[in-house]
């Protein structure tokens, strides 16, 4: 065929040939060449709806993916940054050590520490204290009652370190005298049904405050998310903490430094310090970390609430990274496969005079329109994704992306840089062709490309390989978790809240008949008292330092314990057991008495738990010493989740109540729930009814792996669904090049599945290459992962085998559908063309 019967046969089919001579006839002006660049790009989109469909459909679900996580990590990375000193704040946390040994470190600190540190050390500003008011508590404003959580009690230099904007009321002496109190705006809006509340009266469990201001809501990525600030004075003047005293460590102590402050040499300056306070702290050294890595980077005890981590973030920006990338690959593995026939375009170009780069500048055209148009759709995506996204993953991410600069900056960069990146490559392999090779058909037989195409499906393939079996392993873990002996029973278990009545003899006396009605109900099997419950907060639990009667009290015999108050129904009524010793008994003194797990035995330094009953303990609580005696020792339960190690905890016997655990042994739940209700309306008239059941609130400590768990999920199966994308396309090309191949093996007797076969065996290869380069990298990222566990599965090859096979069937369907219809064909069609 000549020269101009090819051109000619071009422009009959409509392969811009008009664009051809427009280029090449001498138009030198820029926006008519880009008009005629972008006319020639539609064409092409239009001309091979199939692609253009995948390309932008894939494109599209990467975007949209990618801006998804990246507007979670940014969030998760922001935590703070509303503080305009941010950078100058500091939360000193305090390490617990037995000698030289680490035992544990916690992120509150003594009451004194923060005003000492302001007199001795330069680089320190300023400080402020802030005392967690744990657990719910019962509030009334006028008629109104609630319960409700978030308040702390905090110096007035609050204002001065943190960024508090105030809507009423003075910043300056809103929190200097006793029995204040400063409401957000929410809180306000919530008690009094309007903001505007100054010297309204507010009773929190029995004690009256005055609102002295009310500021607005503070933004929801700060670790401390209060509900109000109470004046820290009030809990000296109600005589429940003394300035000075060094018997607990309470307090959250922020300091706001001077600029520049070395955060290295100022921890070794604490190292000092904290040896100069030894007859104080024993060996507990203070340590300071900046405010805007708590959220991602701490995980010590006491936090104010569960933190991110960090390891997870870098984990979806892997993942965000890998679906993107898949995408940009499609685009690449598609425009190199149909390189073979745009050749003639790019001969004919060449020998009409077009310069190699004005046929990158054409391809590139074409990818940018195709981006663009990836971009609007990923945008409509985005918009409809948001909700689901930001349930999902259970973050208070703010939807104000519209009025975001970051967003849109990010966005339009994303488009730019995929434009380029999946443009390029394709744009210099075609307008790099030979015309004479191209027109003297040596190029259909050409191999090229072939390696980067196959090397590419290696790494989509790969990719979601490697998501699938983080997937498995996710699943598997918190599923194991869920099914692991905890060392108690949690089911049927009814959790009602009992009022906070420390002082209130006739209320306290009200437990006991609370106890006894409950037990008179048929359904109710078994009735216990306690000031805590596993799975609860550690705010909900006290801390002591415990030691073996006899040791010195200040040296290396002390351990950080937890512990709470329980009667002697707690242990039967959550199914615990005692490996030694005895239980509390009922009615009896048992004031001496304590009791005390198999890790606290083990951290005591008994032999066994049959040593360990009868011996007398050095037990500090509630700022005294006391000497008790060992009565029992409980078989190790999980008071938090299997995710962390055993806890040293010990038991002091109580008659009061901070919950009600109710055994329930009827599946009528809803009438059961009822009696309890009301006989709790006839013993405590006028407080408000609150309860759970301790499973379900148990089982929520795994909602965080479990919403990790589901956010691979969902990408997972993204990236499977933009690989399967690509690979469809790229199947349907390759088998469309083959055609009249398969016509003739089907003419010279080849079965269907012959051909099938035949032509699905190089994808699978590419398959089973991914995955066996995918593998090994897989089991070191989960094995990192799971190595945070105390309690954990391990790895097997079936973990990694189902989801390869998964994927293997997934890639052989996609190619086996469109082989199986070419297969049945009539060949005639295809051989008629030569």
């Amino acid at each position: 065929m000549c020269c101009f019967d090819l051109c000619l046969s071009i422009a009959k089919t409509g392969d811009c040939f008009s664009g051809i001579i427009l280029v090449n006839s001498g138009v030198a002006n820029p926006l008519v060449m880009l008009l005629n660049y972008l006319r020639i790009a539609f064409r092409n989109l239009r001309k091979n709806t199939a692609f253009s469909f995948i390309n932008i459909f894939g494109l599209a679900i990467g975007t949209t993916a990618f801006l998804l996580i990246v507007q979670y990590i940014r969030f998760e990375q922001s935590y703070e940054s509303f503080h305009a000193n941010a950078a100058n704040i500091y939360r000193i946390t305090l390490d617990f050590y037995r000698g030289s040994e680490y035992v544990v470190t916690d992120c509150e600190t003594h009451a004194p520490v923060g005003g000492m540190l302001k007199e001795k050390m330069h680089e320190v500003k300023d400080f402020v204290r802030m005392f967690h008011n744990d657990g719910l508590q019962e509030v009334k404003a006028g008629d109104k009652k609630f319960l409700d959580e978030g308040f702390y009690y905090t110096d007035p230099s609050a204002f001065n370190i943190f960024t508090l904007h105030t809507l009423y009321g003075k910043s300056e002496d809103a929190l200097t005298r006793p029995n204040t109190i400063v409401l957000t705006a929410a809180a306000a809006k919530k008690y009094f049904g309007r903001t505007n509340v100054i010297d309204e009266t507010i009773d929190i469990d029995h004690t009256l405050y005055h609102v002295s201001a009310v500021i607005e809501d503070l933004p929801p990525n700060t670790h401390i998310k209060f509900t109000a600030l109470l004046s820290h004075s009030t809990l000296l003047k109600n005589g429940w903490y003394q300035e000075d005293t060094w018997g607990g460590n309470n307090e959250y102590t922020y300091l706001l430094m001077q600029p520049g402050t070395d955060l290295a040499a100022f921890n070794k300056k604490l190292t000092e310090f904290s040896a100069s306070l030894k007859d104080k702290i024993n060996n507990s050294r203070y340590l300071a970390q900046p405010i805007e890595e708590i959220h991602l980077y701490s995980h010590k005890t006491y936090e104010p609430e569960v933190n991110g981590n960090a390891n997870v973030v870098y984990f979806l920006l892997v993942i965000a990274v890998f679906i993107i990338v898949i995408a940009w690959v499609n685009y690449i593995n598609l425009s190199t496969a149909r390189a073979m026939e745009r050749a003639r375009e790019v001969g004919i170009r060449k020998v009409m005079g077009s310069l190699k780069v004005q046929l990158v500048l054409q391809f590139l055209a074409e990818s940018c329109m195709l981006n663009i148009l990836a971009g609007i759709l990923a945008f409509i995506l985005y918009q409809t994704a948001f909700p689901f996204f930001r349930d999902l993953t259970a973050s208070a991410l703010p939807d104000s992306y519209m009025h975001d600069q970051s967003f849109w900056r990010l966005f339009v960069i994303l488009l730019a840089t995929g434009s380029i990146l999946s443009g390029i490559y394709p744009a210099f392999v075609l307008s790099s062709f030979q015309p004479a090779a191209v027109l003297k058909g040596k190029f259909r037989s050409s191999s090229h490309g072939q390696s980067l195409r196959k090397g590419l499906v290696i790494f989509q393939f790969g990719a979601t390989v490697v998501l699938m079996v983080c997937m498995c392993t996710v699943y598997m873990q918190v599923n194991y978790l869920r099914q692991y002996d905890l060392g108690m029973n949690l089911d049927q278990t009814l959790i009602v809240r009992a009022p906070n009545v420390e002082s209130d003899s006739v209320f306290q006396s009200s437990f006991h008949s609370m106890k006894t009605e409950l037990l008179r109900n048929p359904n109710v099997k078994m009735v216990a008292r306690s000031e805590s419950l596993p799975g609860l907060s550690l705010h909900e639990l006290s801390s002591t330092m415990l030691s073996r009667y006899g040791q010195n009290q200040h040296g290396n015999g002390e351990y950080e314990y937890y512990y709470f108050y329980i009667d002697a129904d707690f242990i039967p009524t959550l199914g615990m057991k005692l490996v030694a010793g005895r239980n509390f008994e009922e009615d009896k003194s048992n004031e001496d008495y304590v009791i005390i797990n198999e890790a606290a035995a083990q951290r005591l330094g008994f032999v066994n738990p049959q040593e360990a009953v009868g011996t007398k303990l050095t037990f500090k609580t509630r700022g005294d010493a006391q000497y008790s005696i060992v009565i029992g020792v409980m078989k190790n339960f999980y008071q938090r989740s299997p995710k962390e190690d055993h806890i040293p905890m010990l038991f002091a016997y109580t008659e009061g109540a901070s919950y009600f655990s109710i055994r329930l042994n009827t599946q009528d739940v809803h009438q059961t729930m009822a009696t309890v209700q009301h006989t709790w309306s006839q013993v405590f008239p006028n407080t408000l009814f609150h309860y759970f059941f301790l499973d379900e609130k148990y089982d929520q400590q795994y909602q965080s792996d479990a919403r990790f768990g589901q956010v691979i999920a969902t990408f997972s199966l993204l990236a499977v669904c933009i690989a399967c994308l690509g690979l469809f396309g790229l199947s349907s090309f390759t088998i469309l090049q083959r055609t009249k191949e398969i016509g003739i093996r089907k003419v010279l007797g080849a079965s269907v599945s012959q051909i099938v076969r035949l032509l699905s065996q190089d994808f699978v290869i590419i398959v089973l290459i991914a995955a066996l380069l995918a593998i090994p990298v897989a089991y070191f990222a989960m094995e990192q992962w799971l190595s945070g566990y105390s309690v954990r599965i391990h790895l097997n090859p079936w973990m990694f085998a189902i989801p390869v096979l998964i994927i293997l069937l997934i890639a052989l369907l996609t190619v086996s559908t469109q082989t199986i219809r070419t297969a049945l064909s009539n060949p005639t069609h295809s051989l008629r063309q030569e």
